[in-house]
């Protein structure tokens, strides 16, 4: 996949052989060299609030090379279960040691690396020690928190209260950890949410006022938040899934250990970090991960690096999840392996995306060669129909602003991404001779389905009323000149399985 994966907790206890290493644990180590024992004694420079697949294969990677190759930095992460159920005693069960896996191509190289991550200092339940958790604020030595609890963590819950131990919502434990840290008189945090929402450093700092707020803590308090603290918005990229289920037996004979929290990733990782000058020294001062060369940049702006990332990633997963199945391919992996479906892809980035975004064109050309080899990874596995989910919501947020820039700029229709609408609507009204997986928001089916029912089977009706539904898109699309006849066509083809021929003509 090309987002950032959730994380999940995959039982390993059924995964079991005669011929089993022994378990991943502090004595293992040790005795094979693979730590130090002064690594467990590092202090903590690190708050956590999750511990899921990502975070340990992006962030804790990274403070790994941090202790590696940065003396000064010399830190470990206090990890915080943000929720009920989680890893933490898991995690404990393995002295808080655990492997990240990078497999694949980076830079035309074949990567295949495997780092034992011994950064872990600490690691906390609030749901069972509420004390032990807000004792974190007591560290002098922690100066930076990070977190990643899904789109959906930076939110308030209506029913947190300030005597709750703990309450429910991220934002309400982080502001009792902050209001515990100001009584205490001890300096403000770096806060880097890596949350996949836009401008995720101001969502959070205005949750965490808001529940102040909502809980009374003093004004002296907001104000501490507010000007003590340096909230940055972030943008991360790595493709994480996880536990390697399948291959677990084969990766423990492989380490000579088993390890129950290993760590699958690409090695491709990207964290933009962007802030004013007081940002760029919060990081450099306490957390240099931008010295590393791993992908880590300061930037004054994460918006066009979102941009970048939604419209030559995200976008070309759109095409090819409405494109490529009409044409009998199944993951992405076979589609960047084919050469006419490749190329399709690659004339798609550079001749319909890069001119009409906004970072220089160099860096979009070495960015979407990066992405072509990503998407090419054959230790990741990424079908078609799992990219397919939410269609139409995707190509309205992903590829219908490429093509209202291509014309609003004078660049006509971009042939490829029309193609794609034309894929939505032959899927979702029913004009398909082959049948592909369907899963969006029943509402929305039936928008199309409902205009195709009453069309009677008209491709140029049914594509007239869907392209002018304002509830599907921000415009009427049939105002567009030519577009609705080109989506026309292009279903017309494709109800007569002629997909294969379009593609054809457009690699």
């Amino acid at each position: 996949m090309s987002e950032q994966q959730s994380s999940q907790n995959i039982s390993t206890t059924d995964i079991t052989s005669e011929a089993t290493p022994p378990q991943l644990n502090a004595r293992y180590v040790l005795a094979h060299r693979l730590t130090t024992r002064e690594a467990a004694t590092r202090p903590i420079r690190v708050i956590q609030f999750g511990e899921g697949n990502f975070l340990r294969g992006f962030v804790d990677w990274m403070v790994q090379l941090l202790n590696e190759r940065e003396p000064s930095f010399d830190g470990n992460v206090a990890i915080v279960q943000p929720l009920a159920g989680g890893r933490v005693a898991a995690l404990e069960a393995q002295d808080r040691l655990y492997t990240v896996l990078l497999d694949g191509m980076l830079g035309g190289r074949d990567v295949q690396s495997r780092t034992v991550v011994d950064s872990i200092g600490a690691t906390v339940n609030p749901y069972t020690d509420w004390e032990r958790f807000l004792a974190l604020a007591d560290d002098p030595n922690a100066s930076v928190i990070v977190s990643n609890t899904t789109e959906a963590g930076i939110a308030l819950n209506d029913h947190d209260t300030p005597d709750l131990t703990p309450p429910a919502s991220f934002p309400a434990k982080l502001t009792l950890l902050l209001e515990r840290r100001w009584r205490r008189g001890l300096p403000g945090f770096l806060l880097l949410p890596c949350e996949l929402i836009e401008a995720n450093g101001d969502a959070l700092r205005k949750a965490v006022v808001e529940c102040a707020n909502r809980f009374a803590l003093p004004d002296a308090f907001i104000a501490w938040i507010e000007h003590d603290n340096v909230f940055a918005s972030t943008l991360v990229d790595r493709i994480t899934p996880g536990f390697p289920r399948d291959d677990a037996e084969t990766i423990w004979r492989e380490l000579g250990y088993r390890d129950d929290n290993m760590v699958k990733a690409e090695p491709f990782a990207s964290w933009v970090i962007a802030g004013d000058e007081r940002v760029r020294n919060a990081v450099t001062e306490r957390f240099p991960v931008d010295r590393l060369g791993v992908g880590a940049i300061l930037v004054p702006d994460v918006r066009p690096y979102r941009e970048r990332k939604v419209r030559l990633l995200n976008a070309p997963h759109t095409t090819m999840a409405l494109v490529a199945r009409l044409a009998g391919f199944a993951t992405v992996g076979e589609v960047v392996a084919d050469p006419r479906m490749h190329a399709f892809v690659e004339r798609e980035m550079n001749e319909e995306i890069i001119p009409v975004l906004s970072l220089p064109a160099d860096e979009l050309r070495t960015f979407a060669g990066q992405v072509i080899e990503r998407f090419a990874n054959p230790h990741m596995r990424h079908e078609l129909d799992s990219i397919a989910l939410n269609s139409a919501a995707k190509y309205a947020a992903r590829v219908l602003p490429i093509v209202l820039e291509n014309v609003r700029r004078g660049r006509g229709l971009p042939r490829r991404a029309v193609l794609a609408l034309a894929g939505l609507l032959a899927v979702y009204g029913g004009f398909t001779p082959v049948a592909v997986a369907i899963s969006d928001v029943p509402e929305t089916l039936e928008r199309f389905r409902s205009s195709a029912a009453a069309t009677h089977g008209d491709v140029r009706a049914y594509v007239a009323t869907v392209l002018a539904d304002r509830t599907l898109w921000p415009e009427d699309l049939t105002a567009i000149d030519g577009l609705a006849n080109l989506v026309a066509d292009d279903v017309t083809a494709i109800a007569n399985g002629r997909m294969q021929q379009l593609i054809d003509s457009l690699a």
